[in-house]
């Protein structure tokens, strides 16, 4: 799969986030370490989703207009082991609730 990733240089080093991965960010002295540590970052972050039966978003973001010469956005790919068996997802609570209600007639 194939994510945009925002990269940022700080005034000591280099952070990278993913738009389509919330909470899935690096850091790194160099760009170069920062690139290796956000894809090994997304690979993690994917592999949890997974094996915790949720889904893994698709990516959809485009790269935006560089504005400033401290952000880049680039393109980085990873492999991902589709193979993997996923729990099915849970109902999130207020599902099972409105269910609940339903049966009962309210």
């Amino acid at each position: 799969m194939r994510y945009l990733v925002i990269f940022e240089q700080g005034d000591m080093n280099y952070s990278a986030y993913v738009p389509d991965l919330p909470v899935c960010v690096a850091v790194g002295d160099t760009l170069e370490e920062t690139r290796e540590e956000i894809a090994d970052a997304m690979k993690f972050h994917i592999e949890c989703l997974q094996e915790d039966g949720e889904i893994v978003p698709k990516p959809t973001s485009k790269l935006p207009d560089q504005t400033s010469s401290d952000v880049t956005a680039e393109f980085v790919e990873i492999e991902i082991d589709n193979t993997k068996p996923t729990k099915q997802p849970n109902l999130p609570f207020f599902t099972n609730i409105l269910s609940r209600f339903k049966r009962k007639g309210v």
